[in-house]
């Protein structure tokens, strides 16, 4: 079950990451040629947010929860 689980919230969480990819690539003033500086703005949210989705999906059951 945490694989697959892990493997949905990972899915899920494409959606947010490409959303702050376009945002990162507008605020960095939407260049027409690639750079290297584009890799931090552009890959680095969307393989953030699916890192942790399958981070958070991998997570045991009793890891779940906010601490107060």
């Amino acid at each position: 079950m945490g694989v697959g689980r892990a493997l949905v919230f990972a899915l899920f969480a494409i959606l947010p990451g490409a959303l702050l990819s376009l945002v990162g690539w507008v605020l960095i003033g939407s260049p027409e040629s690639w750079s290297n500086g584009l890799y931090l703005a552009c890959y680095a949210p969307f393989f953030g947010c699916v890192a942790a989705g399958f981070y958070l999906g991998w997570r045991a059951e009793g890891d779940i929860g906010v601490e107060a």
